[in-house]
């Protein structure tokens, strides 16, 4: 199995890289800190434009017509460039609404102007069970994500209740679970191939991340300089930048095999998509950490991006499942063969 990239899937890495320089600086983007509203509506559709929020969904469907493998591609450069933004709130609520026969939902959340939150049950501490829900800020629907149905609720039926969130260019909130009827829903074995395509894209940005932050520290290593050599050359940093370019390629190469793994079917795909999650959640966390430490005392400073890393791996590793959730998951898997 090759997991290198094509030609074709590189010039799209090349594509959504230049374009994320461009429209998501990190430094520009802290001014939406703490707002609802993290990405605006023109952006948001020029990211529809290059056909992002459809590149994984069949054509006859309204999708770009590619697969798992290049949606795989597309959010490992989110999570390298720490994007904000519903992006796979986006990806699964179009893929629900077109295979859940609303053509016109599907359609508006793929042209960028109707936008999705994900929605997340789980328990209130009381018994019950409860939203939470993120990117919540101007969405007309909310992707509610069960453990075996995946529905698209209207927004506006939610009494939101805001909640503080670690990462502030991720706004958070609770609601009671919806009782109103779903304008497209999924069950069974449909809910169960959205849900893992979930988790691969969720693997996929925290690989990203672990990729991002070993090219950051990497860099520094090379620019600072103490004692008039570059800091890179002490052995305490190039040891670490190395492990953490190690940890970078592991989580790439085992999301990679996950997306193709589930693309073809293969009876272990289950077992590759958690062990995904597992091991790009483990890099991503890791690497955020390492990366401070390596810029020593500006990486502790709200000015320098590299806590936008941490926030963002704590978000993502509790997203569609905690690690220990994932690796319950995990042994309940069979081992490949």
């Amino acid at each position: 199995m090759d997991l290198l990239p094509t030609p074709e899937q590189d010039e799209i890495v090349a594509t959504v890289r230049s374009q994320l320089v461009t429209d998501f600086d990190l430094h520009a983007l802290a001014a939406s800190d703490g707002a609802d509203v993290v990405v605006d509506a023109a952006l948001w559709q020029r990211c529809a434009e290059l056909g992002w929020f459809g590149l994984g969904l069949a054509e006859e469907l309204g999708g770009v017509g590619y697969t798992l493998a290049e949606e795989t591609l597309l959010f490992a450069e989110l999570g390298a460039h720490v994007t904000p933004g519903p992006f796979l709130a986006a990806v699964l609520g179009a893929r629900v609404a077109a295979i859940g026969g609303a053509d016109d939902v599907a359609a508006g959340i793929l042209s960028g102007t109707t936008t999705v939150a994900l929605g997340e049950v789980e328990s209130d501490g009381d018994g019950g069970t409860q939203l939470r829900i993120s990117d919540h800020g101007g969405a007309d629907l909310v992707l509610v994500v069960g453990e075996n149905r995946v529905e698209l609720v209207d927004a506006t039926a939610l009494d939101l209740r805001h909640e503080a969130s670690i990462d502030l260019l991720v706004p958070l909130a609770t609601a009671d679970t919806p009782t109103v009827a779903p304008v497209a829903a999924l069950d069974g074995d449909a809910a169960a191939d959205v849900i893992l395509r979930g988790d691969v894209l969720v693997a996929a940005q925290l690989a990203g991340i672990a990729v991002g932050t070993a090219a950051q520290s990497t860099e520094y290593a090379q620019d600072r300089q103490q004692f008039g050599v570059a800091i890179g050359s002490f052995q305490a940093v190039k040891h670490r930048c190395a492990d953490m370019a190690v940890r970078a390629e592991v989580a790439t190469s085992q999301v990679r095999l996950a997306a193709l793994a589930l693309l073809d079917g293969r009876d272990d795909a289950a077992f590759q998509c958690e062990a995904a999650r597992v091991v790009a959640t483990d890099s991503a966390i890791t690497n955020a950490q390492v990366n401070v430490l390596n810029h020593g005392g500006i990486g502790f400073t709200w000015e320098h991006t590299a806590h936008r890393y941490v926030t963002r791996a704590q978000v993502l590793s509790r997203t569609l499942g905690d690690r220990r959730e994932h690796l319950r998951r995990l042994l309940e898997q069979p081992a490949p063969t």
